[in-house]
């Protein structure tokens, strides 16, 4: 299967119903509809609103706009937006926290185009989670790979039904000699074929991608999940990625180099889970949609098309490097 073709037509469709709903066959053409995208995280300074005019020949551009938000009923932010390009990405300041109720909307044209959305942030776990690492090798493909093991203790939020990311990033500080600072984040690819949990019970190795021809299991490359094998209780995760090295251009032998891995455990919405879930199959060359069930994309946008998530989460950061100049 295509999968650019696949999202695509998804993305054409007229309308995303709820969750459990099919898409439903259109054999008229559309009129042109707004799509907003965007996941808003507790605590952040600027959250990243994604927006589009879609038709059934593809994506056009737009010039004017506006996003309001609202948190708890009140008017937070009012944001005025330039288009010119297929598709905008734009950011709102407005300082979010769990339990919060918020309300995205989004008007372009002069109101042409409109689209709404509501969320709620939810709760992170109580208790702060315990990371123990270890630098290892690990066999990845046909070679053996430098890699950091990532044990990541968590405990469940009690008396509720519960769904998680985990997320590593590495965050990369250079301090130059006048003091000047620049961070760069990037996102780590997660390997998790040894966690129960992460993988669903369908353990692996790197030599099924060359050996398990009948392996009928898409990857959680999101790594998202449930705490449905222990609920209320704890679990300790069981995952890798590459060895979070720096390698630096010859002008960073006069910086002061600071590399950071920071575990991040989401507390994420049932809709956002099967969002992601639904974006590993449609990523997936797993996945087989004559075998595995249809996928189904959920959307939360009112009068439009899209999805609007939320998250709150804990946090460890752990110094990998600590550089001073070399000359």
């Amino acid at each position: 299967m295509k999968k650019q073709s696949f999202i695509y037509g998804m993305l054409m469709a007229t309308s995303f119903l709820a969750c459990e709903n099919e898409l439903p066959f259109r054999d008229k053409p559309q009129e042109p509809q707004l799509l907003m995208n965007a996941f808003l995280e507790a605590g952040k300074e600027k959250n990243e609103v994604f927006l589009h005019i879609v038709d059934g020949n593809g994506t056009t551009s737009f010039l004017e706009g506006a996003i309001i938000v609202y948190v708890n009923d009140e008017k937070t932010e009012e944001t005025d937006v330039k288009g010119g390009s297929y598709m905008s990405k734009y950011t709102v300041k407005s300082r979010f926290c769990p339990g919060d109720r918020i309300r995205l909307e989004a008007a372009l044209e002069g109101g042409k185009y409109q689209g709404s959305a509501e969320v709620r942030i939810p709760q992170p776990i109580e208790e702060a989670i315990r990371v123990d690492t270890l630098r290892t090798q690990l066999k990845v493909g046909v070679s053996m790979q430098d890699c950091m093991r990532y044990r990541i203790a968590i405990h469940d939020r009690q008396g509720e039904k519960n769904y998680y990311r985990l997320m590593i990033e590495k965050r990369i500080r250079r301090i130059t000699p006048e003091g000047e600072m620049f961070t760069e984040v990037q996102g780590l690819d997660v390997i998790n074929q040894e966690d129960i949990v992460l993988t669903d019970g369908h353990l692996t190795t790197s030599d099924d991608d060359e050996f398990g021809v009948l392996d009928m299991t898409v990857r959680n490359v999101r790594n998202v999940f449930t705490d449905s094998r222990f609920p209320d209780g704890s679990y300790t995760l069981n995952v890798y990625t590459y060895y979070p090295d720096f390698q630096g251009w010859g002008s960073d032998r006069k910086n002061h180099i600071q590399v950071d891995v920071v575990v991040r455990l989401l507390s994420i919405t049932e809709a956002q889970f099967r969002y992601l879930r639904a974006m590993n199959c449609l990523d997936s060359e797993d996945y087989n949609e004559t075998f595995m069930e249809p996928v189904i994309v959920p959307q939360n946008v009112s009068g439009g098309l899209g999805f609007v998530g939320a998250s709150s989460e804990q946090r460890v950061t752990l110094r990998m490097v600590d550089r001073p100049p070399l000359w």
